[in-house]
């Protein structure tokens, strides 16, 4: 019943993260509704998205500029560096404006099923960072999941490299098998002041 040019669009919205293939088929039908002004809004977005966005320089969250808001703000402290998983997690982790350093995204975890070759890229570039002598403390703020902890095996092992480095990880405040990006902004507060 579906001609191949809508299978193909379906299956290019099911491929995305926490898409399903009934969620797919809505969005592509909501998006067959929608009046021409709206499908060309969302075009023109997608093409600014496509042309202008790029990551920022130090922490790799998304960006139109070559350094984010958070790393070109003059008052966040350069000496301080939160280590996340995903850009989810640091929007989630401002939210408590708890935490006034800066960011470095890991672009995900070391899973034995997923491509490793994002993260490695960056955790080379992380140990460039730290032996810059500018980080004086890494937070790991990493979900307190079975599935990240090669990832903060990894991690741990990179910074004990440099002793001059205070290291810790957030409080267990956050249950175990929680997800950043799903914390209420308090108990993360909590986390955050009482870490380990």
């Amino acid at each position: 019943m579906l001609i191949p040019l809508f299978k193909k669009i379906i299956d290019f919205l099911d491929s995305f993260p926490e898409i399903g293939p009934r969620q797919a088929m809505r969005l592509f039908f909501w998006l067959v509704k929608q009046e021409t002004k709206v499908k060309k809004q969302f075009l023109e977005n997608l093409k600014t998205l496509f042309e202008e966005v790029k990551f920022c320089q130090n922490c790799f969250f998304p960006t139109t500029e070559n350094l984010c808001s958070i790393c070109s703000n003059p008052k966040r402290k350069d000496e301080i560096l939160m280590v996340v998983a995903r850009e989810t997690d640091l929007l989630t982790i401002e939210t408590t404006k708890a935490f006034q350093g800066k960011y470095f995204i890991l672009g995900g975890l070391i899973l034995p099923f997923e491509d490793k070759s994002l993260i490695r890229e960056r955790l080379k570039i992380l140990e460039e960072l730290l032996n810059s002598k500018k980080i004086k403390e890494v937070i790991i703020a990493l979900p307190f999941t079975r599935e990240a902890e090669p990832t903060l095996k990894h991690l741990e092992i990179l910074i004990k490299k440099f002793p001059r480095i205070k290291f810790s990880k957030l409080a267990k405040g956050i249950p175990l098998g929680g997800e950043i990006e799903f914390i209420d902004p308090e108990t993360l507060k909590i986390a955050l002041t009482k870490r380990e």
